[in-house]
């Protein structure tokens, strides 16, 4: 069974009309929001579609450190202002990068920032073993709040987990260069917002570009909301006119592979 909408949830329901369907296949990457325990003991394989969005994601990630290191979203306000204020931008070289969550996303993160002359990339995940090669250094959890501060770009693409829950809180946050900028395209949940508008509002010279928040969208009247350095898209960054045909040729691969009786590819790993 193919599952085409991204947040469909209703696991108990499918299985209640399909008691002897064998396999979903879920048009996305994050599969946090589906009851995967009960999956598991009926039996039912899942697979995503991971991969498919990693690229369009990276070049969401470059595009928003350039808004910010060529001053392109103070551009946007002088224009606003009729004002016309000379400034320097910042090499691509001269800037060094910390990746939260150096999975799949993450580690297209850092090939594109490399293949663009970019300085130092340190990796954060919770295996090192997995770091790709393309990181320059790993940085590990115990070292994250003395370390974080020593990057000019902080990229978040972390997964929704119990372990990830606000991970990027105070005690790091409130470490972060006063010139940085903070890319969120992992998931909301990851991200203490509160202290994040607070440490955007301490560091008028830092940008935050969050293609996710928790909740989407966000109430009126939130923290964030009140902050002139701060742009939020709507959890659209891999969201490309291509995807669905993407999309598709993983889910037809896969469907020849399970009418051959042979191994499904991203097969999800059941709890």
């Amino acid at each position: 069974m193919l599952i085409r909408g991204g947040f469909w949830t209703d696991v108990e329901r499918l299985l209640e009309l399909a008691p002897g369907l064998r396999w979903v296949h879920v048009n996305m990457a994050g599969l946090d929001h589906l009851n995967l325990k009960l999956l598991g003991e009926r039996g039912v394989v899942l697979t995503n579609s991971q991969g498919v969005l990693d690229r369009p994601i990276a070049e969401f990630v470059t595009g928003a450190v350039l808004l910010w290191s060529k001053g392109l979203h103070q551009s946007v306000l002088h224009t606003q202002q009729g004002d016309w204020s000379p400034r320097e931008p910042l090499s691509n070289q001269s800037m060094s990068t910390l990746i939260l969550g150096a999975g799949g996303i993450g580690t297209e993160c850092a090939k594109a920032l490399k293949a663009m002359g970019f300085g130092t990339i340190a990796g954060f995940r919770r295996d090192p073993r997995r770091l790709d090669p393309v990181f320059d250094e790993y940085v590990s959890a115990e070292q994250l709040p003395e370390r974080i501060g020593d990057f000019d770009v902080v990229i978040c693409s972390l997964p929704a987990a119990e372990s990830t829950e606000n991970l990027v809180n105070d005690q790091l946050l409130k470490n972060l260069r006063q010139a940085v900028v903070f890319i969120n395209v992992g998931r909301g949940g990851t991200v203490d917002q509160k202290v994040l508008a607070d440490a955007l509002s301490d560091r008028p010279s830092s940008l935050a570009v969050l293609d996710v928040t928790e909740p989407e969208p966000l109430p009126t009247g939130h923290p964030l909301l009140q902050c002139r350095n701060v742009v939020i898209s709507p959890h659209m960054a891999g969201e490309t006119v291509e995807r669905h045909d993407n999309f598709s040729r993983v889910f037809i691969g896969n469907l020849g592979r399970y009418l051959r009786g042979a191994p499904l590819s991203d097969r999800t790993q059941m709890y």
